[in-house]
């Protein structure tokens, strides 16, 4: 016969352990999730995050792209960049106020889309799980 050997201490990492359950079995339901872990699986929530990076994603690629073009065209164009367009404008200063003009337009855009597509949703999506958990 094999010598016993002692089992290791509770706490030992290497231990085995059993899955800790908040149900036991007999019991009517398992326990409810809250309205938080509801609203992280909700469907209606993961459209609504989608809905929200996409086109912003792709509207600040653009602003960056713009910026970097800039950044890069100072650094190794420089005569490029210095070609005088009429007076005291010149080409890099005309690149540089078109970059901000559209870093205003995309703010401007994204806070009409936040406005006209994702409030409504966000707005539908309160309403519902706050009607769900007044019926509790």
């Amino acid at each position: 016969m094999s010598p016993s050997v002692p089992p290791p201490p509770p706490w030992d990492p290497g231990t085995p352990r059993e899955p800790v359950s908040l149900w036991e079995p007999g019991t009517p339901r398992e326990p409810a999730l809250s309205v938080f872990e509801q609203l992280q699986t909700d469907e209606g929530l993961q459209r609504l995050r989608a809905a929200r990076r996409r086109p912003v994603f792709a509207v600040a690629g653009a602003v960056v792209a713009l910026y970097l073009l800039n950044a890069l065209l100072a650094g190794e164009a420089r005569g490029f960049m210095a070609v005088r367009v009429a007076g005291p404008l010149n080409i890099g200063l005309i690149l540089s106020l078109i970059q901000c003009l559209t870093t205003v337009l995309a703010v401007r855009w994204y806070t009409r889309h936040a406005r006209t597509v994702l409030d409504p949703d966000g707005r539908r999506l309160r309403a519902r799980f706050e009607k769900r958990e007044n019926a509790r």
